[in-house]
């Protein structure tokens, strides 16, 4: 099933999903697949809430955004936020020092980058983000950019 705000879409449900509660059961969904609509939310968190209740328990959910390091983040005027492979970690949740986890829950299965074509650079980014993500992130992203994150979640109910 598509969904998209734009009436002129092919989508077989024509809607803005900034708007809540979506128009859909709940428990409906096996798989959910979301490319370049994270980084639009109004907000982030409660949509998320939004997939978790329209999602099976074991659900699969995969989203593509831009990594903050790459220009199409910067260059769609239309994006609210810059995402990195840890933003993914205030969905699973659990506390932080900074934050209360948030009242759905996701497990990562796996999170990874995706880099452009320059055989020089892109080759040092995959191996600096394949030995440290969070190193990658700190000290090497802006020097390396990657283009997306691939993020796999699995519903926890």
């Amino acid at each position: 099933m598509g969904i998209d705000r734009s009436p002129n879409s092919a989508a077989d449900l024509v809607w803005d999903l900034d708007q809540f509660p979506w128009p859909l059961e709940s428990d409906r969904f096996s798989r959910v697949f979301m490319s370049h609509i994270v980084e639009h939310f109004e907000d982030a968190m409660k949509a998320m809430s939004e997939v978790h209740r329209v999602c099976k328990n074991g659900a699969d959910v995969f989203l593509v955004t831009p990594h903050f390091s790459s220009h199409n983040s910067f260059s769609d005027p239309t994006h609210r936020r810059h995402m990195a492979v840890s933003s993914f970690d205030y969905f699973t949740g659990k506390d932080f020092a900074s934050f209360v986890g948030s009242s759905v829950s996701f497990d990562i299965v796996e999170s990874r980058l995706t880099f452009g074509g320059n055989f020089l650079l892109d080759n040092a980014g995959r191996l600096i983000s394949s030995a440290s993500m969070r190193w990658y992130e700190r000290h090497a992203a802006w020097i390396f950019p990657a283009w997306d994150i691939h993020c796999h979640l699995r519903v926890r109910k």
